[in-house]
């Protein structure tokens, strides 16, 4: 990718930051666009994934996973990561400059989310967003399952036992084709209880 959107990733890295409808700043602009400058500088990102078209057992397993899938004529299990070198640079601000690291933090995250997005505009449309472990209900034990079929270790990404991706900066999930689906609180399992409806935001 030659270029970024370079007000794009500040909109979402206020919101990594939870700056939800809080009017940006001179001093903020400039920390996040030096901290997004740095996290570019050092990504090394890299996205994997698997297609399928049969459910796996997980999926079987939990209604929103098939809510989510309803009318899909394919899905692909998806990983993303931006590198070792990223979490690096997070525990060494975490050391001498804790602000500093926040906002390293949550730009690494904007980038992140950002550079997967841009990924998959290359792959066939209409397709859904990115669904992942955690998502309505779902539990993050399911991070095993794809883990299974992505093998994801070839790129240098591992699961602990806990459940956290290493390096910190890895999402994953599924992503279905033949049906156009975005993100909606009124397809949300949780709607009913959901803390961030409740404030008048959203989580996404």
């Amino acid at each position: 990718m030659s270029s970024v959107n370079y007000s794009k990733l500040i909109n979402i890295t206020y919101s990594y930051l939870d700056y939800h409808n809080i009017p940006h700043t001179e001093e903020l602009d400039k920390r996040i666009k030096e901290a997004l400058d740095e996290v570019i500088a050092l990504s090394q990102f890299k996205y994997i994934y698997q297609e399928f078209d049969y459910n796996l057992d997980f999926i079987n397993n939990n209604i929103a996973y098939q809510l989510f899938l309803k009318d899909t004529t394919k899905y692909y299990l998806v990983l993303m990561t931006l590198g070792k070198r990223i979490d690096d640079r997070i525990k060494y601000y975490s050391k001498i400059d804790l602000t500093k690291m926040y906002i390293f933090d949550s730009a690494s995250s904007a980038y992140l989310e950002y550079m997967s997005d841009e990924y998959e505009n290359s792959f066939e449309s209409p397709r859904t967003y990115r669904f992942s472990p955690g998502y309505q209900g779902t539990s993050t034990d399911d991070l095993k399952e794809i883990f299974k079929y992505l093998k994801p270790e070839s790129i240098g990404v591992r699961i602990l036992d806990s459940n956290l991706m290493v390096p910190q900066k890895t999402m994953c999930g599924l992503i279905g084709f033949g049906v156009e689906r975005k993100k909606a609180c009124g397809n949300c399992v949780l709607k009913e209880k959901c803390l961030y409806i409740k404030e008048g935001r959203t989580c996404y």
